[in-house]
């Protein structure tokens, strides 16, 4: 028996049903749904998956070294991977695990003195490959969204808006969320002991170190 794969589609129509709607969305739709699918869709991917640092959307380049000289006074250019969401989670010299803190970014670039540089990011993965528990409350959310636009009820977009990211005053971070949130910090592993004892050294010229654990 051949799995179902768990796309776009999938998604939009779990959520259709939460709502109670008997419409079905299909990628390739040109009607009134797929207009209000595609004006929603963007918005919530971009909302929960900017919740956390979610281990499942997390990988690990070789930064590609460009032939240019940087005017900055770093010593290398590197590009910045495309699809990346935010900016790094932790930037790496060579071929180790420790975290380098002396470094720059600007725009798609980074500028660092190291020859060779590795650099953690968080990208954009389609829905088959999302966490079942994301993919859950990901649902949630996405019936929140639709709930006007197709079901034109209030209260149930308010309704799914609390469930799946909690009440006001909990700003985006209770309800299903909440949850994962909590439980997606306490799987992220142990930083680097002496790294982590002294957060200043070596401290990334103009801000905040990007590559905290």
């Amino acid at each position: 028996m051949t799995a179902t794969v768990i796309d776009q589609a999938v998604i939009v129509n779990w959520a259709l049903a939460k709502i109670g709607s008997f419409a079905t969305f299909s990628i390739d739709g040109d009607d009134d749904l797929s207009s209000q699918v595609n004006l929603t869709w963007q918005r919530c991917v971009d909302q929960c998956f900017g919740l956390a640092d979610w281990s499942f959307l997390k990988r690990t380049f070789s930064l590609d070294r460009t032939a240019e000289a940087p005017i900055n006074g770093w010593a290398y250019e590197f590009a910045l991977p495309g699809g990346r969401i935010g900016d790094p989670l932790k930037i790496m010299a060579g071929t180790g695990r420790q975290p380098l803190r002396c470094y720059d970014i600007e725009g798609d670039h980074l500028y660092a003195d190291e020859a060779a540089v590795r650099g953690t990011f968080k990208v954009y993965r389609d829905p088959e490959y999302w966490d079942p528990a994301f993919r859950a409350a990901f649902t949630t959310a996405l019936a929140a969204y639709l709930a006007v636009p197709v079901a034109h009820d209030t209260d149930m977009r308010d309704l799914y808006h609390r469930e799946a990211f909690g009440t006001p005053s909990k700003e985006g971070t209770g309800g299903l969320f909440g949850r994962l949130m909590a439980q997606n910090r306490a799987g992220a592993p142990i930083g680097h002991p002496l790294a982590a004892a002294a957060p200043l050294t070596g401290a990334r010229t103009g801000g905040s170190w990007y590559g905290r654990y």
